[in-house]
């Protein structure tokens, strides 16, 4: 018998919404997209100010039930990344190290996977840290059907901020969905005349460029520019 897994994801909050300690957004597991052994969680944040262990999302029905859960170090804006285990019900990791700065938008990706024994943290695009779970054979992740909860649960109160674009997905998202998400968040502005604009590779998140470098091409040994043509169609 074939089994087939089927990929759903939900934007939870679009936003911006502003949220202080005792916000919160709750949404019930039979309301998420099913998850069996792998999810992933992206968001859009900004933190205002410091508070005591604040939580950013946290999905489960006590607090030692954790699968799973973001908060911010007290006092801190260091990311609190963590899960349950059948070993032990708070496993995870704290990164960056510098934290976060206060008053700025970030884009934070979240992953988790049974089947490749991991946690994943992504801040802008980038991946600053894992857990990896080592006795493969035994330990496992404990998922829940707890309800979602975005800010305050129901034992720790939440951020001091905004959140936007909060997502929830059924799979652990590749580094290339990651940065794919995190490009589709960035705010975007209209082009016009005179807009500088920059080419960026969607895989790797680097940008093309031409300064310093020149293409053997003709007979003068010329750098060659890149152009981007826009076209407007008015149809009615």
């Amino acid at each position: 018998m074939l089994k087939f897994a089927v990929k759903e994801w939900a934007e939870l909050i679009s936003g911006p919404i502003s949220m202080g300690e005792q916000d919160q957004r709750v949404f019930a597991h039979a309301d998420l997209p099913a998850v069996n052994d792998k999810l992933s969680i992206t968001l859009r944040l900004k933190i205002h100010k410091y508070s005591n262990w604040p939580i950013i999302f946290h999905k489960g029905t006590e607090f030692i039930i954790r699968t799973p859960i973001l908060q911010l170090v007290s006092n801190k804006s260091v990311l609190h990344a963590r899960f349950s285990g059948n070993w032990d019900s708070n496993v995870g990791i704290e990164v960056p190290d510098d934290g976060l700065l206060l008053n700025k938008w970030y884009h934070i990706a979240y992953t988790l996977s049974d089947p490749e024994k991991r946690l994943d943290i992504y801040v802008d695009g980038e991946w600053i840290g894992f857990y990896g779970i080592t006795n493969v054979k035994v330990h496992k992740v404990v998922f829940n059907d707890g309800p979602l909860h975005i800010g305050r649960s129901e034992n720790n109160l939440g951020i001091n901020g905004e959140i936007s674009n909060f997502r929830y997905f059924n799979w652990r998202l590749s580094p290339e969905e990651v940065m794919e998400d995190f490009i589709n968040e960035t705010p975007k502005k209209p082009i016009v005349y005179g807009s500088k604009i920059a080419l960026i590779h969607v895989y790797t998140g680097k940008y093309l460029a031409t300064k310093g470098i020149k293409y053997d091409f003709g007979q003068k040994d010329q750098q060659y520019m890149v152009y981007a043509i826009f076209f407007y169609f008015n149809i009615k």
